[in-house]
């Protein structure tokens, strides 16, 4: 998956609204960011890469790129 399809469907999936994110988008910034949206992203991650975070996992990210790291750069390919 690219890494602007992995943004895109996440937002999406977890019903989150910013304008023009980028990996550089910070995860406080999005709108609806809280923590239902994490346990619907830690449920998203690990249905579509089988890759298990946790709500600590997500304390220390910061960005959607600290995300992207998280999950692994080898399931997420640059655009």
């Amino acid at each position: 998956m690219t890494k602007n399809d992995f943004i895109k469907d996440l937002l999406e999936c977890c019903d989150l609204t910013i304008s023009n994110p980028t990996g550089e988008t910070l995860l406080q910034e999005i709108e609806g960011y809280d923590s239902l949206a994490i346990m619907t992203m830690i449920a998203y991650i690990d249905e579509n890469f089988g890759v298990k975070l946790t709500g600590k996992d997500f304390s220390e990210l910061t960005t959607i790129d600290s995300l992207i790291e998280k999950i692994g750069k080898d399931l997420i390919t640059i655009d």
